[in-house]
């Protein structure tokens, strides 16, 4: 499934069945025409596309992406922006050689970067939009040739051991979806917008914050020359809110917060979103007051939002995006996965099971943004086991095998410009030991109390890895390079029940080696959606309970203090 966007948004619509009609057949026709377009070009292409002594192409696949989308931004009762956008993109995956040995997964200066893709004429006229498929599919070819004949050139210089095959085959597949009608309204949603950054006026401290506003409805036809056809319609809505505040002692601070559903019915209503706007001012605020630690070594509890976040960081990333390419030049090829060597090894306490199940809709009745039917190469989706028992057992695998895994595990995802690999989808992790949170919570001070520390630090949200606001102040990535980034929301919990923030903190020396040092796990699993590289195309979500690591460190963000502004802000006489 792919998506448009990167905010965060709602949206109730009342639309007539008399005008609903109208548009529902003017999509089934594009959806025909598209077929139709495609399906000819598909045949012309891997009959008679070949050049004089040269390969002509063993697999060919064509996406199109066909979308309308709103992005709104605003800011203290004012809209920045408001774009409603209808567009389509062809996305074309041409291969010569064989499966074993094809121009993919190999990197020769910027070519073999993403996927190569075009716009579409947004009018349904066949013969537009067939030529410039034509056009494309003889640029692609073309570079394929060249891609492979430096692919051989490399492999026969080099010894590469157990290598694994380009390309895995699929038995055809045909899904065929409804086809989402393109229905926006932009103006509830910028009457939402100013609604919900009004409140922000009451919060002169906060001297940033911005509402990100998302809508989008894509519709995206897949076929393949091995019989795939698949049409997957869908939606998704978000609100992405970002605000930076300055400290007494010039300490510059950021926190953001984000909503993000999948159908307009799964959103808040309009209170409720100006209410969660109030909620995160009133933190904000509070953590621009808050007290300061010149570091902490010792037991960390990890709830809300911080939990999903902890895991993605540490354990999602490290089980995606498989295999790494290879590259002609040494010094752009990567690190590789922290997991490299972690197959059949325990990665997480032994009570540990983690499952990755796009077929997964619900979960206790909430909605999951990342389930989809077929992945982004057509193939049906199917639950995996990627941890038994605390050791990893299983990688995502996408259309490309690795050394050690053989078989697709339907996670072949990926956004237009941004290519197609391996990533997750809903990520539950359970455990078969569980206390409650106020357990944890005693089990946290007496930690703390053993190491002559009257308080014991509570996590509640760390810095979305892919943070829009991640270069303000520098306080927006990882502590000095290491796995997981700033929290934004610490607390310091007393015997007594306090909370009080703590700002400015980085974390230092983390692997993910500190998932085995999970002491505890709570019994209520928190659910929290997030986009992968922050885009709207590649939604997913994270199920996981709270958890307590027996000893973690963290220190003072170092950041060099700027001069305040020489004025207060005008909004502070207005209240």
């Amino acid at each position: 499934m792919r998506f448009y966007l990167k905010t965060i948004l709602v949206t109730i619509g009342v639309i007539c069945a008399f005008a609903l009609k109208p548009q529902a057949i003017l999509a089934e026709e594009a959806n025909q025409l598209l077929f139709d377009v495609l399906r000819d070009e598909l045949d012309r292409n891997m009959k008679n596309l070949v050049m004089e002594d040269l390969e002509r192409p063993y697999y060919l696949s064509y996406t199109i992406d066909d979308f309308q989308q709103l992005e709104v931004s605003a800011t203290l009762g004012q809209l920045l922006d408001s774009r409603l956008q209808r567009g389509r993109y062809l996305t074309t995956d041409l291969r010569v050689g064989d499966w074993s040995l094809d121009n993919s997964n190999f990197v020769s200066g910027f070519s073999g970067f993403g996927p190569s893709y075009t716009s579409l004429p947004v009018d349904d006229d066949y013969d537009a939009i067939r030529n410039k498929i034509y056009l494309q599919t003889d640029r692609v070819y073309k570079d394929a040739v060249e891609n492979l004949s430096k692919k051989r050139a490399y492999l026969q210089n080099r010894v590469i051991n157990d290598r694994p095959a380009d390309h895995l085959q699929f038995p055809p597949n045909t899904y065929i979806d409804q086809v989402e009608a393109f229905d926006i309204d932009p103006g509830f949603f910028e009457e939402l917008a100013r609604d919900m950054t009004s409140v922000f006026l009451d919060y002169p401290e906060i001297i940033e914050s911005q509402l990100r506003v998302t809508a989008s409805v894509v519709n995206q036809y897949l076929l393949n020359s091995t019989g795939t056809k698949t049409l997957v319609g869908d939606r998704i809505y978000g609100f992405q809110l970002s605000m930076q505040g300055r400290s007494e002692d010039g300490q510059e601070l950021s926190n953001e917060d984000r909503i993000v559903a999948g159908e307009l019915s799964q959103l808040p209503g309009r209170d409720q979103l100006i209410a969660w706007a109030r909620e995160n001012a009133e933190k904000m605020s509070a953590i621009i007051k808050g007290d300061t630690l010149e570091d902490y070594i010792g037991p960390v509890l990890f709830v809300d939002d911080a939990v999903g976040e902890f895991f993605r960081q540490l354990f999602a990333k490290h089980v995606s995006n498989m295999p790494s390419p290879l590259f002609e030049s040494d010094r752009f090829g990567g690190s590789g996965s922290a997991f490299d060597n972690k197959l059949r090894r325990r990665v997480l306490p032994s009570s540990f099971n983690v499952y990755n199940d796009p077929t997964l809709g619900k979960f206790k009745d909430q909605p999951l943004i990342g389930s989809y039917a077929v992945d982004d190469v057509g193939v049906k989706a199917r639950r995996t086991q990627l941890v038994k028992e605390g050791k990893l057992i299983n990688f995502l695998i996408g259309d490309a095998p690795t050394k050690k895994m053989k078989e697709s595990t339907a996670s072949a995802r990926g956004a237009v410009g941004g290519g197609i690999s391996a990533k997750p989808a809903n990520l539950i992790f359970e455990s078969s030991e569980k206390s409650s949170l106020e357990h944890m919570k005693k089990s946290l001070l007496e930690l703390a109390k053993d190491i002559d520390l009257d308080y014991g630090l509570v996590i509640t949200r760390l810095r979305d890895l892919n943070s829009p606001t991640a270069s303000f102040g520098g306080m927006g990535g990882r502590g000095g390079g290491e796995e997981l980034t700033v929290p934004f929301e610490a607390y310091k919990l007393y015997a007594d029940g306090r909370m009080v923030p703590v700002r400015g903190l980085q974390f230092n020396d983390v692997s993910v080696r500190i998932m085995r040092d999970i002491l505890e796990v709570g019994d209520q699993p928190y659910l929290y959606n997030y986009l992968i590289g922050n885009d709207y195309e590649l939604p997913a979500t994270i199920i996981a309970p709270p958890i307590l690591v027996e000893e973690m460190e963290l220190k003072h963000a170092e950041q060099k203090v700027k001069k305040p502004p020489v004025l207060p802000s005008p909004l502070a006489g207005k209240n």
